[in-house]
């Protein structure tokens, strides 16, 4: 069988991790099977793929203007299909091929479209070039919908939205949660948690690990930075790879603020904006905290989370469906846009060593049992093979 994975528009986030470790699973395993993965050029040279049964070919149409990129989809990728004999093709990022001339497996993975929070609550304050987008869009991952043997969620919470945005017969929806590749994080994990209590002469090193946009909630993160050392209860120091300054060509509502928030003198010393870290160094950034903060307003899993729960680092994440789903009873919750509440589970988890280490090991047995990425491709495997044998 022949499967092509469609993952050009995976430029940041989860959707690189998740195609970049696909790829990588494949190169490592012998299958009967044929992959190719088409991919934003400069990802293949993290694969170097030794694999005849792998193919990675790099594109820019990713990165290509909306309508480029639909033409591209229907027209290109189609011929692309039809020439290679293709039997199932993988659309991993939302939208698919209107009457694809082979079986066709649709990964929905961006809650933003299906979330009512961010349609009343960020989407308002946008341009109205923003909302025709997203609207367009929303009505192109319906139609991909419409034409797709199976779509896959990776989360329970993102199926019952996307269920009420469009109702998919429950033959056609499959919840398949992602995972994270154990063996990078689990090194962290078998080192038990320590924290000095009471030691304000050591920081408190909190890591929050993610792209920087609204829904992401940079500000209520930061608000609590200052809070804590406005108060002086409480040393910190906070590592983000969401950077204000990041993307300025994306529509952020609460850009200015953030950048103000960044620049305050109670908060530029505390805090370290890194960017964007290559996949294969962000293991260590988990070893070298002490908390992992996860303040996101809307998501669809959460990459992060597992992987700090991978690594035995203790989370404080937002009280959001999502996260109770991922994270179970291996965070601590807060609410998502009150900085005063972050600040104060901040502060309790600093000083409770032994919350902290039965977070710890909470999370790195979960993130064994639940979202090892071995399960997941087998699950997605099984679907592939079973749409593809049911013709």
């Amino acid at each position: 069988m022949k499967i092509l994975f469609n993952g050009v528009s995976a430029k940041s986030g989860g959707a690189v991790t998740y195609v970049v470790n696909l790829a990588h699973h494949f190169v490592s395993i012998r299958s009967p099977h044929r992959f190719i993965f088409y991919l934003p050029t400069g990802l293949e040279s993290s694969i170097n793929s030794t694999n005849d049964n792998v193919t990675v070919i790099p594109t820019t149409i990713g990165t290509r203007c909306s309508w480029q990129r639909f033409l591209w989809d229907q027209f290109t990728l189609r011929s692309i299909l039809k020439r290679e004999g293709i039997d199932v093709l993988i659309s991993s990022s939302d939208f698919g091929i209107v009457f694809p001339p082979c079986r066709q497996v649709l990964l929905i993975r961006n809650a933003l479209f299906f979330s009512e929070f961010y349609l009343h609550n960020i989407l308002t304050y946008q341009s109205w070039r923003a909302k025709l987008d997203f609207y367009v869009r929303r009505w192109l991952i319906w139609l991909s919908a419409r034409f797709s043997d199976v779509m896959i969620m990776a989360s329970h919470t993102m199926l019952k939205d996307v269920q009420l945005f469009a109702r998919i017969p429950d033959h056609r929806a499959v919840v398949n949660y992602f995972g994270v590749p154990l063996e990078r994080f689990l090194h962290r994990a078998s080192v038990a948690h320590q924290v000095t209590q009471d030691d304000s002469s050591k920081p408190f090193r909190l890591l929050h690990v993610s792209t920087y946009s609204d829904y992401k909630n940079l500000t209520t993160l930061l608000k609590a930075v200052q809070t804590l050392t406005d108060q002086g209860t409480c040393a910190v120091s906070l590592v983000t790879t969401a950077d204000p300054w990041q993307f300025p060509e994306a529509e952020v509502v609460s850009r200015e603020e953030d950048q103000a928030l960044a620049t305050h003198p109670q908060v530029i010393p505390f805090v370290k904006f890194t960017g964007p870290i290559p996949y294969d160094s962000i293991a260590q950034l988990y070893a070298d905290s002490d908390l992992f903060v996860f303040p996101s307003l809307v998501e669809s899993f959460g990459h992060p989370v597992v992987e700090a729960m991978a690594s035995g680092l203790p989370i404080l994440a937002s009280d959001i469906p999502i996260c109770r789903e991922i994270c179970g009873d291996a965070a601590v919750y807060f609410s998502p846009l009150d900085a005063s509440d972050l600040a104060e589970k901040i502060l309790l988890l600093r000083h409770n060593p032994h919350l902290l280490q039965q977070l710890a090991e909470v999370g790195r047995k979960r993130a064994e049992v639940h979202f090892d990425w071995k399960d997941h491709v087998y699950r997605l495997m099984e679907t592939i093979e079973h749409i593809a044998t049911h013709a």
